[in-house]
């Protein structure tokens, strides 16, 4: 069967289940490989080196002149996280993002935050994955 592009994205988007024995999820593979390594690269930066923003803007396919996201971070699905104005996300978050997040205007985000909006099926051994969305 063939899959447009993004199928993948809008069965998230609708909350799922996806099967990652489908040819369809190698898009979502794609766009995590493609966050760990933009997150890598951030944090390979020195705290003081203003240019690890680049990185997380191209994560996130925009700029963040409005929002703060202090390194170490890590993400796997940059494409599925929104921000609004004035987000502040202090250092070692991790967000499992596959289902959405979205920060609020105004939103501030403490040390070591964890967030997963995804859920494996474990009956079907990792197979299929469910996904929930934060706002």
């Amino acid at each position: 069967m063939d899959y447009e592009k993004g199928y993948v994205f809008d069965l998230m988007e609708k909350g799922g289940p996806t099967d990652v024995r489908e040819p369809y999820f190698k898009e979502a593979v794609d766009e995590m490989m493609r966050a760990r390594t933009l997150c890598a690269k951030a944090n390979a930066c020195m705290p003081d080196d203003p240019t690890y923003v680049t990185h997380l803007e191209e994560l996130f396919g925009r700029k963040l002149d409005d929002v703060r996201i202090l390194t170490p971070f890590i993400c796997d699905f940059g494409n599925r996280v929104k921000f609004g104005k004035g987000v502040f996300i202090n250092h070692s978050a991790i967000l499992s993002a596959s289902g959405g997040i979205e920060f609020e205007d105004g939103s501030m985000a403490a040390p070591g935050l964890r967030i997963a909006t995804i859920n494996h099926d474990m009956n079907e051994r990792h197979g299929l994955m469910i996904f929930g969305r934060i706002k």
